[in-house]
């Protein structure tokens, strides 16, 4: 069994560019309303899922299947200070 990877981000990131399975994404908004954006395989790849969360709250995909990411899990956010949290292996 892969051990499980935690990693957090407040901007635009890739939070892996290998093969991965998105376990969980919790969402934070900062000074207003946050939109994180996952996909699949970078940037221009296919929409996983989007979590929405309005200003200084908390919203959480709870456990997901484990949902298959191919070619890496990328996030873009929008918001002012949001806060994005993903497990992964």
């Amino acid at each position: 069994m892969s051990d499980a990877a935690i990693k957090a981000v407040s901007a635009t990131a890739d939070i892996t560019t290998a093969d991965a399975y998105l376990h969980c994404a919790v969402l934070t908004g900062g000074s207003d309303a946050a939109t994180a954006v996952i996909r699949a395989g970078g940037s221009g790849g296919v929409i996983v899922l989007t979590l929405k969360a309005a200003t200084a709250t908390t919203v959480s995909t709870g456990q997901l299947g484990p949902a298959f990411c191919e070619n890496g899990i990328h996030v873009t956010l929008t918001g002012t200070a949001p806060a994005f949290t993903a497990t992964f292996e």
